[in-house]
């Protein structure tokens, strides 16, 4: 899938070797590169990149590696097959850090610096979630990079968080525009699957916690009843979704309801 995912990037099966050449080509300039000193690390974190996420980790590597003479690595088989998803809004450019750390909870894993190889390193532990919330009495958890999915024992789903990604930007006044501008994009986003042309003026603005959410809700072509909660804080965005079908909720909802009220934000991913 990873492969597919870059030729199709690209535009064709030829494009793949174009990128073999270009890694290859840019080899022995990573080779004879100086390992970059703290204070160079922290100011490449900092400077801001494209978003776009797409194929394995592995095809990614190659593609940093051949656009932007950025080296990650993983020596984990099980991360390098992760097929990496967007996450961030067309309109933002994530600065490096921000973008290492959606890798490295969509892959599971945590990331740091080789100087003696001068490439950024994948690997375990993972990162923390970023993330708590009370798990209700039988139900089930499990993490799937992306997002952590919670499974009633009466139905094969219930809810899921996603992580979408940190934000930031120059000022207080910027960020509290930009949190709000990508809150509703990553709501608009999810929400478009079920309702054609929706816009954040068909959602409300919610409690969630101790937190602002966006809330959309509809009913599916299957009958499945969605809904949906979207909150930005301290710089992350999350996405509470839950899809039940319409005999189970008496069962399932007041569960969900529960979770998605003790839901609070924890320390930082990296």
């Amino acid at each position: 899938m990873g492969g597919r995912a870059v030729m199709k990037l690209f535009g064709s099966r030829l494009a793949a070797a174009l990128v073999a050449v270009l890694c290859s080509g840019l080899t022995s300039h990573a080779e004879e590169r100086k390992a970059l000193s703290p204070a160079q690390q922290g100011t490449f974190l900092s400077k801001r990149t494209s978003g776009s996420l797409m194929g394995t980790f592995d095809s990614y590597c190659s593609l940093l590696y051949a656009v932007h003479d950025v080296a990650i690595h993983s020596g984990s088989e099980a991360i390098n097959q992760v097929d990496l998803s967007p996450t961030f809004p067309d309109f933002y450019k994530p600065t490096w850090r921000e973008l290492f750390d959606t890798i490295g909870r969509q892959t599971k894993s945590s990331w740091k610096y080789d100087a003696s190889r001068s490439v950024w390193v994948f690997g375990a532990p993972p990162q923390p979630l970023g993330f708590e919330v009370r798990v209700s009495e039988g139900w089930k958890v499990h993490d799937e990079g992306l997002y952590v999915g919670y499974q009633p024992a009466t139905a094969p789903v219930g809810m899921d968080i996603y992580m979408l990604g940190g934000y930031s930007a120059g000022s207080h006044a910027d960020e509290t525009d930009l949190f709000g501008r990508v809150r509703e994009a990553l709501a608009v986003q999810f929400a478009s699957n079920f309702k054609k042309g929706v816009s954040g003026r068909d959602m409300k603005e919610v409690a969630v916690g101790n937190l602002s959410a966006l809330y959309f809700q509809a009913a599916a072509p299957t009958g499945i009843i969605w809904r949906q909660w979207v909150a930005v804080e301290s710089g992350r965005a999350f996405a509470i979704v839950s899809d039940i079908r319409p005999e189970q909720e008496r069962d399932i909802l007041p569960d969900v309801l529960k979770m998605v009220a003790s839901f609070r934000v924890s320390g930082r991913p990296q």
